[in-house]
């Protein structure tokens, strides 16, 4: 979701939403949702483009290559299109149902309603999620490897010394080597690994302000899953505008909750009120907005469209199957249909 001070609410010009499914069936268990906008800068007649992606990526250790075939699924089939505004309904029931499905950023139609995705040459781009990348290509050995897991050293600074598990970060080094996130920087690590806490530490941090242990769960490496990326400004934009910069603030981990063992992280970061200018005058060279590692499928609405189908199916099924109501819904048309075929052979005797 993403949130706009009210006092900034009237400057979304325009909004467009995508989505990917990248899990079973290109189902959305795993995937990506992004929201791009476009912000007109008060007092002027520029629009900076703002472009949010939330993904979740394969899990376990071992899975390294469906994360990168992951995010090559994102890149491809997360389009933008232009929200759309329902028509209105003549019934309060209708109406109802259209105001809860409309966003509250509703903006106006963009002038553009071409097809972009994930990359776009005037577009600020920010990526966010459960990455999943890990520490190590393979599990912990059962009680042997628990001994390297970070610890929380309260005497010192270096805090159990966990920037010697930072080096094995399956992310940075495929990312480095051109295979996932591709163009895209993140600020220095310098909080302990996100996941995967044990149930012990996310009962204490209900109890506790502040942590004195690590205590993590001994059948995942610690490792960042949790992670912010983000585009630098295009070059192009550098030397036309050498002023101007992306300044980060702050990147770290939020207090742990009892309900998750992934810890949250937050970036902070100050943008140009300054829209990126086209890439014509100068040339956009080989920037990733201008030439994306991946060309759009040109399938992906049928496919999304199709993956959307099974998510609807699977979506009844787990709902009879696994609640109470489910459940009671299927007793029902049971004894419903026993007691109706019994009428029908009293009928016929």
């Amino acid at each position: 979701m993403v949130f706009v001070l009210e006092q900034h609410r009237e400057n979304i010009r325009w909004t467009k939403t995508g989505e990917v499914g990248v899990g079973l069936q290109e189902m959305g268990n795993k995937g990506a949702v992004g929201l791009r906008l476009g912000y007109a800068v008060p007092d002027s007649d520029d629009t900076v483009e703002l472009t949010f992606v939330a993904a979740h990526l394969a899990p376990m250790e071992e899975a390294l290559q469906r994360r990168n075939d992951d995010w090559k699924s994102i890149v491809r089939r997360l389009v933008f299109a232009p929200v759309t505004m329902k028509g209105t309904s003549k019934t309060t029931e209708s109406q109802a149902a259209r105001e809860e499905s409309e966003p509250l950023l509703k903006g106006s139609a963009s002038n553009d309603q071409s097809p972009h995705g994930l990359y776009t040459p005037t577009s600020h781009l920010i990526v966010a999620g459960d990455l999943n990348y890990r520490t190590s290509n393979t599990k912990p050995f059962p009680g042997a490897d628990a001994f390297l897991f970070p610890k929380l050293n309260t005497g010192s600074q270096d805090n159990g010394n966990f920037y010697s598990l930072l080096h094995r970060d399956q992310l940075s080094r495929e990312r480095k080597a051109g295979r996932t996130c591709h163009g895209l920087t993140e600020s220095p690590i310098h909080f302990p690994p996100t996941y995967k806490w044990s149930k012990k530490a996310q009962i204490m941090a209900e109890k506790e302000d502040k942590m004195t242990t690590w205590d993590w769960a001994k059948h995942r490496w610690p490792s960042w899953c949790d992670r912010i990326l983000y585009l630098e400004l295009p070059g192009w934009m550098k030397v036309e505008m050498p002023q101007l910069a992306i300044e980060v603030d702050k990147y770290g981990a939020l207090p742990l909750m009892p309900t998750s063992d992934h810890q949250p992280v937050l970036l902070t970061m100050k943008i140009p009120l300054k829209g990126i200018p086209g890439p014509e005058a100068v040339g956009g060279g080989d920037d990733v907005r201008v030439n994306p590692p991946f060309d759009i499928d040109p399938q992906w609405r049928e496919r999304r469209q199709s993956a959307r189908r099974k998510e609807i199916a699977v979506g009844i099924l787990a709902y009879l199957v696994l609640t109470w109501e489910g459940r009671s819904i299927v007793l029902a048309l049971i004894i419903g249909t026993l007691l109706g075929w019994s009428v029908v052979q009293g009928l016929l005797v």
